[in-house]
């Protein structure tokens, strides 16, 4: 279990890292139309839990335990969320990227 939570962390820090590391050489509106997109597509792939989770998570940099009260959920639940929402998010950021390779942005 232990084994399989740190490569899942590693396929989420080595996309998210490509992903950066792409987004960098952008100009700016081309950045700005993808932000647009991107959060679009990922509140159409993500249920608006895992949605809510995430962005408490990542964005507002609370803790599980803290997300489980603000929710009124378990914290197993909120690790749930958190889960199938990052494969969903990884799974955009490498169709985006997919894409990009292959010269369609």
């Amino acid at each position: 279990m232990k084994t399989e939570r740190l490569s899942e962390q590693a396929a989420n820090r080595a996309a998210y890292e490509q992903y950066i590391a792409e987004l960098g050489t952008d100009d700016s509106a081309f950045r700005a139309k993808f932000r647009e997109a991107f959060f679009h597509a990922l509140q159409q792939q993500l249920t608006a839990r895992q949605y809510e989770v995430l962005w408490m998570s990542e964005v507002e940099g609370l803790s599980g335990k803290e997300i489980s009260y603000r929710l009124g959920i378990s914290q197993s639940a909120v690790s749930r969320h958190l889960t199938r929402g990052k494969k969903r998010l990884r799974v955009l950021l490498s169709y985006n990227l997919e894409l990009r390779s292959n010269g369609f942005a």
